[in-house]
């Protein structure tokens, strides 16, 4: 095989070929290229979106619950020890019920509206170092720390605010007012302080208090049903997990915001399932172009093909210099396609996310995504160039001279 005459060949080819062709070969490759990056990027970005809504409203990046046959973490000195560690950078602490919640709408001459929902204390200084509820808010404000006759609900429990579940809301507003019936048979009425609304249905079917009234209610001080750890750097819990544990929580249960997704992460696996088989798909077309294309030039060089064998050049070089013709298309392709993603889309959806029910999402474009991508087509190309151009290569002297 003469590599350097293989490479003569598929640069003569390029060369002398019709600009025309060549341009919209370029084109489709790089528009392929962008095909395969973009799925992955973007899915990639709704699977970001989802996990960053959990962690920044519901989990913090770590959840430290009581330990099994406790109904409490009843370290006084709990949060205090979790922020000495290097990294943390907000510990939240709750009190969770599951109350009954009445609304009597003395203008309507319906039933009483009540059901079941979440209830949460916070301290809310310390929450906002945790979570960003406090971002989120739609009407009315956010609570403080003084706060003992006032609550903070979810659009869902409200009602009226785009939510889904209208037919369970209490339909309440700012400064109504609502009766709490907490577990232990103590009943109080809040004022409606804020309404909510995340990406989230989970966590905007829940109420907030604060911890002085919540701690009031049940006759205890400084315990938590949940403590809520934020850190510096996302996926390495495990190593704050273990700094956690040694700083006196062996017995309590810690978790790490992936391991309580549940339906969520079972979502998650399924867009990522999806980007890969879009990929896939999108790999094929691309291999499928690549073959109509040498298959194309093999058929219209079948006489110069028979001639370059008849005064003795190998079939091997003649079936890498076509495939080098795929690969030049494929390569180019990349730039091309890199360059669109990297310098057009990406700017473009960091300054403009899309409005996604699970989040504001972005392209999440990796170093992963663009090494997969660039093998990805490369393969395709060598793919789609080597059959239709063995095919010709093998075709016997007189057949590819007479046609």
């Amino acid at each position: 095989m003469n590599i350097k005459t293989a490479f003569f060949l598929a640069y003569t080819s390029i060369k002398r070929g019709n600009k025309g062709t060549l341009a919209m070969t370029i084109l489709i490759m790089t528009l392929a290229y962008v095909n395969l990056v973009f799925i992955s990027s973007i899915f990639g970005g709704i699977v970001e979106a989802i996990n960053q809504e959990s962690i920044n409203n519901q989990y913090g990046n770590i959840v430290i619950k009581p330990a099994i046959d406790e109904k409490y973490i009843k370290d006084k000195n709990a949060i205090e020890q979790i922020k000495t560690i290097p990294g943390v950078i907000g510990v939240s602490a709750h009190y969770v019920d599951n109350p009954i919640v009445k609304y009597d709408d003395r203008n309507d001459n319906k039933d009483v509206k009540s059901s079941r929902w979440i209830l949460k204390s916070i301290n809310p200084t310390d929450e906002q170092k945790v979570t960003k509820i406090d971002e989120s808010i739609i009407e009315g404000s956010f609570l403080e720390e003084t706060d003992r006759d006032k609550i903070l609900i979810g659009k869902e429990i409200a009602g009226g605010y785009g939510g889904d579940l209208d037919h369970l809301s209490l339909g309440v507003s700012i400064d109504d007012e609502i009766d709490v019936m907490f577990s232990n048979g103590i009943k109080r009425s809040y004022a409606v302080k804020g309404i909510f609304s995340t990406k989230s249905s989970q966590i905007d079917q829940m109420l907030f208090i604060t911890k002085k009234e919540m701690e009031s209610v049940f006759k205890i001080h400084n315990w938590a049903s949940e403590i809520l750890v934020k850190t510096k750097d996302t996926n390495n819990e495990d190593n704050y997990i273990e700094q956690i544990k040694r700083s006196g929580f062996e017995h309590e249960d810690i978790k790490k915001w992936s391991d309580l997704m549940g339906f969520t992460s079972s979502a998650s696996k399924s867009f990522t399932m999806i980007s890969i088989i879009l990929g896939a798909i999108g790999t094929i077309v691309a291999g499928v172009t690549i073959f109509i294309i040498i298959f194309v030039s093999v058929v219209n060089k079948r006489k110069q093909i028979g001639i370059l064998k008849a005064i003795g050049m190998k079939e091997n070089t003649i079936i890498l210099s076509f495939v080098i013709q795929a690969l030049f298309y494929g390569i180019v392709g990349i730039i091309f396609g890199a360059s669109v993603i990297l310098f057009i889309l990406r700017p473009l959806f960091i300054a403009n996310p899309l409005d996604f029910p699970v989040g504001w999402v972005s392209l999440k474009v990796t170093f992963n995504v663009i090494r997969i991508s660039n093998i990805s087509l490369l393969i395709a190309a060598l793919v789609g160039g080597f059959f239709p151009a063995f095919r010709g290569a093998r075709e016997s002297i007189l057949d590819s001279i007479w046609g």
